[in-house]
């Protein structure tokens, strides 16, 4: 076989190589997109959640602090209050954040907005999620 085709081949794999890999860290991209929500908590979102998405969550939020912390769906949650709002990243145990989430406190028992995937590698400039987003509930149970 001529050395053109095994240097398209590696080019090829190495474009389908990044394209699998993740875009956002938690450490990196998430810290910087949490900080960047800087409202004081107006709400405390601590308790067992329901979800349309990805089933049953717990959140703990110590009261009078900002930072959320939970598991569920089978990720590692990370997140900050910012006045009726919460913003949430769904992360592996290896620190890659999946998803993002911006929900708003409707009341005390409901949160509802919507959760969008990261961006790949290829997406540069593009921030930590994408903008395509679906909807996301929860209830308090």
């Amino acid at each position: 076989m001529s050395k053109s085709f095994f240097k398209m081949f590696a080019v090829f794999f190495m474009f389908v190589f990044a394209a699998s890999l993740n875009a956002g860290t938690m450490e990196k991209e998430g810290k910087a997109w949490l900080d960047a929500q800087k409202d004081p908590a107006a709400v405390n979102v601590s308790g067992d959640w329901s979800s349309n998405a990805f089933g049953a969550l717990n959140l703990s939020q110590i009261a009078g602090n900002r930072e959320v912390t939970g598991k569920g769906g089978g990720y590692q949650l990370t997140g900050v209050v910012s006045g009726r709002k919460l913003y949430l990243l769904f992360a592996t145990g290896h620190g890659t954040v999946d998803y993002c989430a911006v929900l708003v406190s409707d009341s005390d028992n409901s949160l509802t907005g919507s959760y969008s995937n990261r961006q790949t590698r290829l997406r540069f400039g593009g921030g930590l999620c994408q903008d395509k987003s679906r909807s996301f509930n929860l209830k308090k149970k």
